[in-house]
């Protein structure tokens, strides 16, 4: 937040000036490179968590729907259907 209230020149300043030593040590096809490598890992470790938690999920849901089983076996046991008709005429 500090970084916003300052003026402009005094951040681009030092940014301009790293970007320049930047571009004297690597060429671009070598940058375009190395960048092309940080995505690549990127994307494998935001697949990987993704498939992680796919899996997570799936087994959660496994597990509950095997225990919503077993408790509305218990919830339900003894009950009867209701027995009156919803249209019963009165006399």
């Amino acid at each position: 937040m500090a970084v916003w209230g300052r003026s402009p020149l005094l951040v681009a300043i030092p940014l301009w000036m790293s970007i320049g030593r930047a571009e004297a040590g690597l060429a671009e096809p070598q940058i375009c490179y190395v960048l092309d490598g940080i995505l690549f890992l990127y994307g494998i470790i935001l697949t990987a968590l993704y498939c992680r938690i796919k899996v997570i999920n799936a087994r959660a849901n496994t597990e509950n729907a095997k225990g919503k089983q077993n408790a509305e076996e218990g919830i339900y046991t003894g009950l009867t259907p209701h027995a009156q008709d919803t249209y019963e005429t009165i006399a």
